[in-house]
């Protein structure tokens, strides 16, 4: 456990990577609101709007693509070649985000339903499972489940797959990753940072007139911002530590089975 802290720990030690980060992020985040404003009247405005849109989403997948090959082995040495433009890195991480999004898509669809889904339980469980403030604590405990299955359950699932097929690795090892409580134990711990923290952050309003509630509103941005930041880039940590890990496993066995045979 502790090698895997050192290693999620290394992201953040490295100043280019953090600036990265933290100024690309940022200009991404302006350029995509910039975008909504673009017109459409015009088939030139048209087509700057979609190469615009192609440009945000392409530098996007470098930013976090680069980032989740360089956390295999985090050292100044790897930084300027893991973030070299490779176009297999893009496009497994844009399948990784197309089925991420799909998959807390169908999972905030079950969210809208869950007064039914929870009358539903509450009518067909036995008497001494019936709460007698009715079906509201099913309705509590359903909303409980499916928030961890959105920001915890899936996005583990899918980035650990995602990850392993950005460094080059198998689906089978990137799979491979799930079986180990570490991985689930550290990917807890970074889901509570990125979302729990701040969400707790924004949705803390002090002070009482409207300028201390605006200083107060940039600050917690700011704060949240940061703080998530250093989330995804211990969780791009702990994916490379694991998806490595897998890695020497399976050059190990090869390794033993070769020279088992010879």
């Amino acid at each position: 456990m502790l090698a895997l802290l050192r290693h999620a720990l290394a992201m953040l030690r490295n100043v280019k990577l953090l600036a990265l980060h933290l100024v690309a992020n940022a200009v991404l985040l302006i350029s995509a609101s910039f975008w909504l404003l673009i017109p459409e009247a015009h088939i030139w405005q048209l087509l700057f709007a979609f190469l615009s849109a192609l440009l945000i989403v392409v530098v996007f997948l470098w930013i976090h693509s680069g980032t989740l090959a360089y956390a295999v082995d985090p050292t100044k040495g790897n930084f300027h070649a893991s973030f070299a433009i490779k176009i297999w890195r893009l496009l497994w991480l844009f399948l990784g985000v197309f089925l991420l999004l799909w998959c807390m898509n169908a999972v905030g669809g079950w969210m809208e339903s869950k007064w039914q889904t929870a009358g539903y339980l509450y009518s067909k469980s036995p008497t001494w499972l019936r709460s007698t403030s009715g079906s509201q604590s099913y309705v509590t405990a359903l909303e409980y489940l499916l928030l961890i299955l959105y920001w915890y359950v899936v996005p583990s699932m899918v980035l650990a797959i995602t990850a392993a097929r950005i460094c080059g690795a198998s689906f089978l090892r990137g799979l491979k990753m799930l079986r180990h409580w570490q991985y689930w134990l550290g990917m807890a711990v970074t889901t509570l940072i990125g979302v729990w923290v701040t969400k707790l952050i924004l949705g803390w309003i002090p002070g009482t007139t409207l300028t201390q509630q605006t200083v107060s509103m940039v600050i917690r941005l700011t704060c949240a911002y940061l703080i998530a930041t250093a989330a995804w880039l211990l969780t791009a940590g702990a994916l490379g530590y694991f998806v490595g890990m897998e890695s020497k496993a399976s050059s190990q066995s090869s390794n033993f089975v070769r020279q088992s045979t010879s």
